[in-house]
Parts: C-alpha cells; structure tokens; sequence
C-alpha cells in the first residue's frame, strides 16, 4: 500500500529569520456574504485575519496577528499554509476565502478558509484546500492560533518514558507496540549517544485523521493512502497508522536535531534502514526491491524523494536507495564512518565522495550492496 509522503510540499530551512509585517489589511481575502460583518466582533475578526494572510508569507515564526504562545509550543504553527497561494505558474493563484465564523468554546471562534484558484483562460475554479484556523481574545485583542489542540482536546494523553502519547477517545493504547517503539528509542539514543527526545505522539487511525486534527477540512493528499504520517518541528510525530508505533517518523525528529545539513535522499535512508517504511521493515522492503531490480536499470533515476516510484505500491525506491547508501557505509566504513556520512554539510554526491560513492559507480555498488546478505544497523 503506497504510504503518505507528506501532508505538503512545502520546503522551507528551519532557520526562518523574522521579518516585519504590514498592517495594512489584505487586498485579495474574500469573505463570504453568509459572514455578519456588521457586528463589531466579526469586524474585528476578520481584520485580524486580513491582516495576517497578508503577512504570512513574510516570517514563519514571527506575526504579530497570531499568538506569541503558539510559537512556543508548535514552532512554525501556520507551516501547513505558508506560502499556500503559489502554484506551478503564479505566486498567488490559490487566493484566500473565509468561509465560516463559528463561534465555540470561551467566545473563540473556529475560522474556515478555502483556498480557490481561477484559470484566467477558462475562468474555471479549483480549490487546494479547506483549512481550520481558531480566533481567540486575549485581553480585549484578538489573535489566531494553531487548531490542533482545539481538535484533539478529548483526546487521552498518555506518558512513556520520552514519548507522549494522544490517543482518540474509546481508543486503547497497544501496549506491545509502546514496548516496541520504547525499545527502538532507547536503541536509538544509544546508538547515537544522546538522550531520549521528548516526543509528543499523536496516534491516529488514518492519514486522513492526520490531516483534519491539523486542521484540514480538505485536501487531495487526505484519500493518497491509508498509511503514513509526518513529524514538525516541534518533536511532534503524527501517525495515520492506526498504530503506536512507527519509528520511520521517530529518526527524522533525531536527525533534525542531530544532523540537520544531512541530505534528504539519506534522511529518508536512515529513517528507512532503522524503522522501515509504511507497514514493512527495511529487510522486507530490501527483499522487495531484489526481486525488480533487473526492472529498475539505474539508481541513479531514483534520487528525488518527491517521486512516486514505487514497488507494487509498498516499497518507496528513492528511500531505498538512501538506506542502501547507508547500510554501505556502515558496512564499509563502520559506525564512526556512519556519523561521518551524516554530519556532512554538502549536496548528495559531495557528502558520498568521501565514502567511495560517485556517479560513475553509483549504481554498481548499490547493486552490489543490494546482493549482499543484510546487515542491521542494530
């Protein structure tokens, strides 16, 4: 079953620096007709929300119409919007439409905005996304924050060691699976000689569970699949797995931490040589890819983790390729060889020289590594 990459493709370096925004209030937010602006209250909404999509795009992690508290707790809290207006040919083709006021709990209230673009040839309309931002009032001032909180408030929270678990209400936690993922953590630490990550972990029966406890009412990626997640920057992991574990999501947040120049093609490796992809481990997925590699012709066509070049659906070729890379190294050149290929701060083939990796050979050695007997990172 072909996993949930992402939940956007959105990239964007962790390193945001704040930059000042305009008061002025946007230009291009629709508000629809079914929305009171005639009360004070709703006036006073809906400025703050004009004047926050036209600054958005300016700073992930400074607004001065979003909540300081936010920033604290979620890091990048509006991520999943942030340059959301751009398309293939405009930057701001998917222009903002507020939808819905809905008042709810302690007088905030739940902010509906659709994103719809118009073809200028055709005038035909499409919509990217539908997305739930919360309005709340904070000494007579009002301000937005992330909705993830707001819907996962009846959630149960749980505590393991490092890791937090939410899970939904009526849902019991696998306990085999919280032995699992614990087990694979400590491993984890100790193989990277640091201590456990605190780790919020939010257990959800399906992507699209993901998604609207993120705050979207719609988004194509909602129905790709009935496996994956994603982790933000705030050592949050989010499952639509149905499970309580999936170490997979559990590296990337030690190697955003631990390794953050490392290259994408080898984040995903790692991720994929210590915890597997979707519902298989990495030894699964290497017998996998075995089997089709007469079909495959060469590795280096599969080095864009973006790319939906898959084995029947199961078996991402791009992660595989990064966890070969790895499984190589630390073969080869041993656990201290193995930090040394992710501590490198160059491009792809400029972090592999060093190891005896160059497009020349690329695919030979790959294929190579691959007909070798499998060997666990731990």
């Amino acid at each position: 079953m072909r996993i949930l990459l992402f939940l956007m493709s959105i990239t964007v370096a962790c390193s945001c620096q704040p930059t000042s925004t305009s008061k002025e209030p946007s230009t291009y937010l629709s508000v629809s007709p079914a929305i009171d602006t005639n009360t004070q209250e709703n006036k006073a909404v809906v400025k703050v929300i004009e004047g926050f999509f036209n600054s958005k795009n300016q700073s992930l992690n400074q607004n001065e119409y979003w909540l300081d508290s936010d920033f604290e707790k979620l890091i990048y809290p509006y991520f999943d919007i942030y340059e959301i207006e751009k398309s293939s040919r405009e930057a701001l083709f998917y222009k903002p439409s507020l939808m819905e006021l809905i008042e709810i709990e302690n007088g905030d209230r739940l902010v509906k905005v659709g994103f719809v673009g118009v073809h200028s040839a055709t005038q035909q309309t499409t919509i990217r996304c539908i997305y739930n931002l919360i309005a709340t009032q904070i000494n007579g001032e009002w301000k937005l924050r992330n909705s993830l909180f707001y819907f996962t408030k009846s959630w149960n929270s749980i505590k393991h060691q490092s890791i937090t678990y939410h899970l939904p209400p009526n849902k019991t936690p696998n306990q085999h699976q919280v032995e699992l993922q614990l087990d694979d953590i400590n491993q984890l630490s100790q193989f990277f000689n640091t201590s456990p990550i605190p780790i919020d972990y939010y257990s959800c029966e399906s992507p699209k569970q993901v998604f609207q406890i993120k705050g979207f009412d719609y988004l194509p990626n909602m129905y790709f699949s009935d496996k994956g997640g994603k982790i933000d920057f705030a050592n949050n992991v989010f499952s639509g797995n149905n499970s309580e574990y999936y170490t997979h999501e559990i590296v990337h947040i030690y190697t955003k931490i631990l390794f953050p120049n490392l290259p994408r093609l080898l984040d995903e490796g790692l991720a994929t040589y210590i915890g597997g992809s979707g519902s298989y481990s990495y030894n699964w997925h290497r017998k996998a890819l075995k089997n089709e590699l007469n079909q495959l012709k060469d590795f280096t066509n599969y080095l864009q983790t973006y790319s939906r070049d898959y084995i029947n659906e199961e078996t991402p070729i791009p992660y595989m390729v990064g966890a070969l890379i790895c499984e190589r190294t630390l073969k080869k050149y041993g656990k201290k060889g193995l930090i040394e290929l992710l501590n490198s701060k160059g491009t792809l083939w400029e972090t592999i020289a060093p190891f005896g990796l160059n497009k020349a050979n690329f695919n030979a050695e790959l294929v190579r590594e691959l007909s070798a007997p499998y060997h666990p990172i731990f």
